[in-house]
């Protein structure tokens, strides 16, 4: 299966049940998720994040 058919689906079939603690809402975990798998670097998606108000650390 190639890489990108994992982001065919939509963002309600990304399973979030390994998350401990939410301190970024769902919505941006599961968007955030989909970013990095279609290539986007770490950094990248942190970088994404900021934009909402969401600050992680980039490791």
């Amino acid at each position: 299966m190639p890489k990108n058919a994992r982001l065919g689906g939509c963002l309600d079939e990304i399973n979030l049940d390994f998350v401990e603690r939410e301190a970024t809402p769902r919505l941006l975990m599961k968007v955030s998720i989909q970013l990095y798998l279609a290539g986007l670097s770490l950094s990248n998606t942190v970088s994404f994040l900021e934009v909402f108000g969401v600050d992680r650390v980039r490791s």
